[in-house]
């Protein structure tokens, strides 16, 4: 029995530990959410909310308003740290994550509900801050759309798998290697790049953009470019991904061949015909982890 409940642990911090896209939020995503549980909340009128003695529409309006402020708050904070910390962003930092931010709201939610019971209800301050009826409230709402979230988010991924090569078979690198590597763009107006890793072959930095060179679903090298710098990439924490040089990172999976000496290497990826650099900062670095990879 033991070992049987280790066995599923054990499977279970696999699951947990997996790389998982890192999405970051903006206001838009914000208004979204608030104006969902504003609808959820003035239509379905859960816990009692159809006995409130004012107006109805302004009250939840209010929750609405509290929930675009929190996530602002937590999407401000969560961006301060992912550009300054390197994270491997993985799947329980994303549980840990969606239960922060739906305290925050709760919380948020409940100072907001205790200052409108006070001051236009004249109920007592204690009385009026519930917050576990805010928790209560909240959690069910807030779950609800995380739930809609993940399985949109686990479609798109699903998609992306699809547009794997079909001959790429099941004991394949491809088929094996599924973990999701997200660049995002400071530009919350552009798209984040999310790709799996087997098929990034490198990134290039020009100044404030990163030039990312990776395989298509036809096995072609494409390009995209997104405005961010490689000191706040936080996918340099992966271990298939190596930077080389101030203005390369390279995909130790692709390396085909590796030309020169210890004060610099000038290396082929398989796909790409230039040659990536090395440079002497990085070269030590990269031998040892090309001989690890031979010898594993």
């Amino acid at each position: 029995m033991n070992t049987e409940i280790s066995t599923r642990l054990g499977r279970l911090k696999e699951v947990v530990d997996k790389p998982y896209p890192f999405v970051y939020g903006g206001w838009k995503s914000a208004v979204i959410v608030g104006f969902a549980v504003f609808l959820f909340l003035f239509t379905f009128e859960p816990l009692g909310l159809n006995r409130f003695p004012g107006n109805k529409f302004l009250y939840t309006q209010g929750f609405g308003l509290v929930t675009i402020a929190c996530l602002l708050f937590d999407y401000w904070m969560i961006n301060q740290i992912m550009k300054r910390v390197r994270i491997l962003w993985t799947v329980w930092y994303e549980i840990l994550w969606n239960i922060f931010f739906l305290s925050t709201i709760a919380i948020g939610n409940g100072v907001y509900n205790a200052v409108v019971g006070f001051f236009f209800f004249h109920q007592d301050i204690w009385t009026a801050l519930q917050l576990s009826n805010a928790f209560i409230v909240t959690f069910p709402v807030g779950i609800l759309f995380a739930i809609i979230f993940a399985l949109s988010r686990n479609a798109g991924i699903k998609a992306m798998q699809r547009e794997i090569p079909a001959d790429a078979g099941p004991g394949s690198q491809a088929r094996e290697s599924m973990d999701f590597i997200c660049i995002s763009s400071v530009n919350k107006k552009d798209p984040d790049v999310i790709l799996t890793a087997d098929r990034i072959l490198y990134i290039e930095s020009m100044g404030n953009l990163l030039k990312i060179h990776y395989l298509s679903d036809e096995a072609k090298v494409k390009t995209k470019v997104v405005r961010n710098t490689l000191k706040n990439l936080a996918v340099l924490e992966h271990p298939d991904l190596f930077r080389c040089h101030r203005s390369f990172v390279l995909n130790l999976r692709m390396v085909n061949q590796i030309n020169g000496n210890s004060n610099g290497y000038l290396v082929k990826l398989m796909h790409v015909e230039d040659e990536i650099p090395v440079s002497r900062k990085y070269a030590a670095d990269f031998i040892q982890m090309q001989n690890a990879a031979r010898t594993s």
